[in-house]
């Protein structure tokens, strides 16, 4: 269970120096309290979100609109829901205008939510400008969530918690969807797991449920995880609690607006494969290939990711916690999706570094999504510059670059549990007490 204080340098010793060195032994105990420092390293979340605030910085002048959006590198969904899906009816219009989104309730009805807040009676820009305003802040508060969680989970390891803080992911993929917001909520309901409170994580874990599929891998994960842990009883109440949450929210929206919980599964089904999918080289090489291949490779990938669940929970050297039998079967069922999009890193990332992957681990694969994210936005542009644009031959090759460097992150993943804390051997049974002779005499 978290604590509030742990003895000794919570800071790893190779990284210390870079910070200003070890605490001397003369420091008040506070000073090395994680109270005292997780605001800090909560706080340095700022400097990567920052980054993906300077990196809208033409759109945010110019508008998220045309190829300019694609060459300059500051796409975001958010703004272009905002201007297609109509989203300026707020709650009420995302209820009754019969629109059928692309996203699951919970985050089209967020961006609705939001939507309704934009001042009324500014043109196009001003409007999207305060829209992207409102995510931006949202998405800030979590992130901090996120690191929080961590830090509590792992307070022996706040470099895990720091290294979330830190990461470049944010200036990459943040800003292109609302997809953080179920990424806290999962990290939430993993601490409320960690504080005893499996109730609260069943809501939690439902909730997230509701705004992406891949949240029920991570309920799969705690069920298997939970067989060499001992809290069997608590991981099937937080299933019937999540399960219970999820199906009171389809059924209220089902009688209310049935096309916000059928509209996702329609487009979903008719899809091919997509940016990002290892099955979208063919089409890239001129042979696209049917439907009915992505949406079956992606049917079976979920098994996969449920087989990876269990493979990890079985086989792991010691006993593998929730986080890291999630981190192991997340990217299973998201590399193998009929696509890959560039914020799918952020569904993968925080659970692995909550598992306790290397920076250097962490680094390699933000900077190959990095590298991805860039050629996305190049070979989208290049349908109206192929000149300038990046050709269907080179975006192929970093596409499996891409999966590659995934599979990477999945052996990593897989030898995190050696660093877990040996199982505790249990006494041996007290031995009968022998009968007292009788008294002779």
């Amino acid at each position: 269970m978290p604590t509030e204080s742990v003895p000794g340098d919570l800071l790893p010793q190779e990284a210390s120096p870079v910070i200003g060195g070890r605490l001397g032994r003369r420091a008040a105990p506070r000073e090395r309290s994680l109270r005292h420092l997780l605001p800090l390293i909560a706080a340095m979340v700022l400097l990567p979100m920052a980054g993906a605030v300077v990196r809208q910085g033409h759109c945010v002048r110019q508008g998220w609109n045309g190829d300019e959006q694609f060459w300059r590198g500051c796409f975001s969904d958010l703004p272009a829901q905002y201007q297609l899906a109509g989203l300026d009816t707020g709650l009420a219009g995302w209820l009754t205008t019969g629109r059928s989104p692309e996203q699951m309730p919970l985050i089209s009805g967020l961006m609705a939510l939001l939507g309704g807040f934009v001042p009324t009676g500014s043109d196009w820009l001003d409007a999207s400008r305060w829209y992207m305003s409102m995510w931006t802040l949202l998405l800030a508060v979590c992130a901090v969530v996120g690191v929080w969680c961590v830090a509590r989970l792992r307070p022996q390891r706040l470099d895990l918690a720091t290294q979330l803080a830190l990461s470049p992911i944010y200036v990459v993929a943040v800003l292109l969807s609302a997809d953080l917001v179920v990424v806290a909520l999962v990290l939430a309901a993993m601490l409320a797991r960690g504080l005893r409170r499996p109730t609260l994580a069943g809501v939690l874990l439902g909730l997230g449920m509701a705004g992406h599929a891949w949240v029920s891998l991570v309920l799969i994960a705690l069920l298997v995880s939970a067989r060499r842990f001992g809290y069997r009883e608590e991981a099937r109440r937080t299933a019937v609690v999540a399960a219970a949450t999820v199906a009171a929210i389809a059924a209220v929206l089902l009688v209310v607006a049935p096309e916000v919980v059928t509209g996702p599964l329609v487009t979903w089904w008719g899809q091919k494969a997509g940016y990002g999918a290892v099955l979208m080289i063919p089409e890239l090489a001129g042979h696209p290939l049917p439907g009915w291949i992505a949406r079956g490779v992606a049917l079976v990938g979920w098994l996969g990711a449920i087989y990876a669940a269990w493979l990890m929970a079985k086989r792991a050297w010691r006993p593998a916690t929730w986080a890291q039998v999630a981190a192991f079967a997340v990217p299973v069922v998201a590399l193998t999706g009929t696509s890959v999009p560039v914020q799918a890193a952020l569904w993968v990332l925080p659970l692995a570094i909550l598992a306790g992957i290397s920076w250097r681990t962490h680094l390699g694969f933000v900077a190959v999504e990095a590298v991805h994210a860039t050629a996305l936005w190049m070979h989208i542009g290049a349908a109206s510059d192929p000149d300038k644009g990046l050709p269907g031959t080179w975006y192929a090759i970093v596409i499996l670059g891409r999966a590659i460097a995934w599979c990477f992150l999945l052996w990593s993943v897989w030898y995190t549990p050696v660093d877990n804390p040996a199982p505790r051997p249990q006494a041996p049974a007290d031995p009968a007490p022998r009968p007292q002779e009788p008294a002779r005499g």
